[in-house]
C-alpha cells in the first residue's frame, strides 16, 4: 500500500526545479472571451506519477475600463504599459515551467498575449493553488485634479487551481526500492530493499532533508540509506519525508545617505527621510514608518519562493512622501526610490550591500516550505508449512497403484511432480500412482503466492508373476509352470502347511495330498500369484503341461464368465465345475481338442458361492477357483 501526503509549511509555494526544462509555448488569443484580461484557460488536473504537460495563456489588454479596476484607482481608465512576471508559486512538486518572452511584455507596443508551459511529473496528490506574481507599469487616467499619473511596479496576481489525484502504482514516487527500477514490495520469508531518495532540490541542493522510518525500528536521514533487510513475517511501513527549505528574510537594516532631498513636505522639517523597503517579488512593502537615516526592520519573515532560492532578491529602499501615486496629497510628491539592492541569500552570516545613497544589511534564515511524506508497505509473508507425503505403499506391482496423500490443506493449491521434471495433471491432495519414480509435491498459498516443496518419496514398481500358474507332477517332483526365468521365488504348501525352506520351481514329492503354491517377485514379495492347486492321489498320477494357461474372467462375476486355456496336442478334455462339497454342477467334453479354448460358461442359475473349475485330460488335471456373486 502506498500513501503520499503533501505538507505546505508556512506558505503555499511551488517547488520549481528549473524554469528552463519545458519547451517554449505559443499563446492563444482570448481577447474576445476575456476583455478585462486574465487567464485564457485553466490548468488541467493530473495523476501523481504521470507525465504532465499543459500550456496556459493569458491576455493583457492595453486599456482597462472594468468597474473593479476603476474603483481601485478613482480614475476613468488604466493604461497597461508593461507587465513583468516575477514568479509562480504553488506548483505541485515535480512540475516546472517556461514563460514566453522571459516573462517581460511591452503591452504599450502591442505585446498583449503571453503563455506559460508547465511540464514534469507531479509527485504527490493534493489540491494546489497556483499563483502567478507580476509587476505592472500602469498609467491611471482621469484622476480628479491630477489628471494622468504613472505608477510603476504595481503588484498583481493571477490565480488558478490544479488537483493531482493519487496514482495507482504500488511503487513509490519519491524513493526507489532498488537499482534499475526494481520495485518489489511483497515477498516470502524475507525481503531486502536498496533505498534511495529520488527527489532533489535542483536550484538549491543543500536546502533539502530526508527523514526515513524503515518500519522495522530503524531510522535514517541520508539520501541513500542503502540496503535494508526484512527477515521476519510482518508488514513494515517505510516512510520517507522529503522536506524542502528556502531562504527567509528575517531582518533588514537600512542606512540612508542621500537620494531623497528636494521633497516638498521635507523642506521645512528635519530633512530626514522616512525610509521603507519594498520587495516586489514577495509582494511586500512597509510604508508608514518614522523618519530617520538608520532603520532596522525586524521579524519580517519574508519567505523566498523555493524556485527562486538561488536567485538574487531585489530589495528596494524608498523614501516615503505624501503625493500620488502612492498617496493622496495633491501638494505632495511621490515616493523616492533611493536604491535597488540585489541580494544573494546566504546563511548564517549577514549579507551587506552598499550603494551611493544607501546601504543595507540583511539577515536570512532557512524555513521549510513544502514536505512530501510517502509511505510504502513492505510485506513479508510467512513460509508455508513443510508438506509431508504419506504413501500407502512405496513398493507395488506393475498394474497396481498406491496412494500419495498430503492430508487437508485449506487455502493452498497443490502441484505434483514425478522425477522433478514431469508435472502431473492432478491437483488433488490425494492421488493414485502406478509409475515408478520419485514423487514430490509443491503447495502454494493462494493468497500470498508463497510455496514449499515436500521431501521426495520413492515409489518402486516390481514385475508381477504370470496371473495364471499351474502345478504339474512328473512322477518324482511337482513344479510350477509357467515360471519366469529369474527374480522369482515360490512358497510351497502341502496339505495347507508351508513347506519350510522350499522356494524354488520344483518340490520333491511328499506323498499323496493337496499341493498349493504362491509365486512371488523375490525383490517385491507383495507381487505374487496364487498358483492353481493340484491334488496328487499317487505316484502314478503324472501330469504333463500339454494343457496350460487356465484362467477365468471376470472373477468374481454374476455367474457368466469366460474360461480360457491352451492345449498344445490332441487331447480329450473334460471341463467340470463343482461346488465346495464336490457336487458336479456343470460338465462339457471336448474330444480330440487342440488349440486355444475361450468360451463363456453360464452358471447364472446357480447360487452365489465359490466353485472349482476343473480341466482334465488323460494325463493332467488342473483347476482354479471362481466366485459367483
Amino acid at each position: 500500500m502506498k500513501r503520499i501526503l503533501l505538507l505546505s509549511i508556512l506558505i503555499i509555494s511551488g517547488l520549481t526545479y528549473a524554469t528552463a526544462q519545458c519547451s517554449q509555448c505559443t499563446p492563444i488569443n482570448c481577447a474576445a472571451q476575456k476583455p478585462a484580461g486574465g487567464l485564457c484557460n485553466s490548468m488541467p488536473d493530473d495523476t501523481a506519477g504521470q507525465p504532465y504537460d499543459a500550456t496556459i495563456s493569458f491576455y493583457m489588454p492595453h486599456t482597462l475600463t472594468d468597474a473593479n479596476t476603476l474603483a481601485q484607482c478613482g480614475c476613468s481608465s488604466v493604461t497597461l504599459r508593461k507587465i513583468t512576471v516575477v514568479g509562480i508559486q504553488g506548483l505541485p512538486t515535480g512540475i516546472t515551467y517556461t514563460i514566453s518572452q522571459g516573462g517581460v511584455y511591452d503591452v504599450a507596443a502591442g505585446d498583449t498575449l503571453g503563455c506559460v508551459h508547465f511540464c514534469g511529473t507531479p509527485v504527490a496528490p493534493g489540491v494546489y493553488y497556483v499563483i502567478v506574481n507580476l509587476l505592472a507599469d500602469v498609467t491611471a487616467n482621469g484622476i480628479p485634479v491630477l489628471g494622468s499619473v504613472d505608477a510603476n511596479g504595481q503588484i498583481q496576481q493571477y490565480r488558478d487551481t490544479i488537483e493531482i489525484f493519487p496514482g495507482v502504482s504500488e511503487c513509490p514516487n519519491t524513493f526507489a526500492l532498488g537499482s534499475g527500477g526494481v520495485c518489489i514490495t511483497k515477498a516470502c520469508d524475507s525481503l531486502s530493499v536498496d533505498l534511495d531518495a529520488t527527489l532533489t532540490n535542483t536550484n538549491c541542493p543543500s536546502l533539502i532533508s530526508y527523514t526515513w522510518d524503515y518500519g522495522n525500528g530503524g531510522t535514517g536521514n541520508t539520501k541513500t540509506p542503502g540496503v535494508i533487510n526484512y527477515n521476519t513475517p510482518d508488514t513494515f511501513p517505510i516512510t520517507l519525508t522529503t522536506t524542502y527549505y528556502t531562504y527567509r528574510i528575517k531582518t533588514v537594516t537600512v542606512h540612508v545617505t542621500g537620494g531623497y532631498t528636494g521633497d516638498v513636505e521635507e523642506l521645512f522639517g528635519s530633512f530626514d527621510p522616512e525610509p521603507y523597503i519594498r520587495v516586489d517579488a514577495l509582494n511586500f512593502n512597509n510604508t508608514g514608518g518614522s523618519s530617520g537615516r538608520d532603520k532596522t526592520f525586524s521579524n519580517l519573515d519574508l519567505v523566498i519562493p523555493g524556485g527562486d532560492c538561488a536567485n538574487q532578491v531585489a530589495i528596494q529602499v524608498w523614501d516615503e512622501d505624501t503625493g500620488p501615486p502612492q498617496h493622496t496629497n495633491p501638494a505632495g510628491s511621490q515616493d523616492d526610490l533611493i536604491n535597488t539592492h540585489l541580494i544573494t541569500p546566504s546563511v548564517p552570516n549577514q549579507v551587506h550591500s552598499g550603494m551611493n545613497n544607501s546601504s543595507i544589511d540583511v539577515t536570512f534564515d532557512t524555513v521549510a516550505y513544502t514536505s512530501v511524506n510517502e509511505t510504502i508497505d513492505i510485506i513479508v509473508f510467512p513460509h508455508p508449512p513443510l508438506p509431508v507425503i504419506v504413501v500407502a505403499a512405496d513398493s507395488i506391482c506393475n498394474g497396481d497403484s498406491t496412494t500419495l496423500s498430503l492430508g487437508s490443506l485449506p487455502g493452498y493449491s497443490i502441484n505434483w511432480y514425478l522425477n522433478d521434471t514431469t508435472e502431473l495433471t492432478t491437483s488433488d491432495s490425494t492421488i493414485f500412482v502406478k509409475a515408478a519414480g520419485v514423487y514430490t509435491a509443491k503447495i502454494t498459498n493462494v493468497e500470498t503466492g508463497c510455496s514449499e516443496f515436500s521431501a521426495p518419496v520413492n515409489v518402486a514398481v516390481g514385475v508381477a508373476p504370470p496371473s495364471t500358474v499351474n502345478i504339474l507332477f512328473n512322477g518324482t517332483s511337482l513344479f510350477v509352470t509357467p515360471f519366469p526365468a529369474t527374480g522369482f521365488s515360490v512358497d510351497w504348501f502341502y496339505n495347507g502347511n508351508l513347506v519350510a525352506g522350499q522356494h524354488g520351481k520344483f518340490l520333491g514329492y511328499l506323498g499323496g495330498g493337496l499341493y498349493e503354491a504362491e509365486v512371488y517377485n523375490t525383490n517385491f514379495p507383495a507381487c505374487r500369484t496364487t498358483v492353481n492347486p493340484n491334488t496328487i492321489t499317487g505316484i502314478n498320477d503324472i501330469t504333463d503341461n500339454s494343457v496350460y494357461g487356465i484362467n477365468v474372467y471376470p472373477n468374481p462375476n454374476n455367474g457368466r464368465f469366460n474360461l480360457r486355456f491352451t492345449s498344445e496336442k490332441n487331447n480329450d478334455v473334460t471341463i467340470g465345475v463343482r461346488n465346495l462339497v464336490g457336487q458336479l454342477v456343470y460338465e462339457k467334453k471336448l474330444n480330440g481338442f487342440t488349440g486355444d479354448f475361450n468360451e463363456e460358461l453360464n452358471l447364472s442359475d446357480l447360487g452365489k458361492g465359490v466353485y472349482i473349475v476343473n480341466v482334465e485330460t488323460p494325463t493332467t488335471k488342473q483347476n482354479t477357483k471362481v466366485v459367483v456373486q
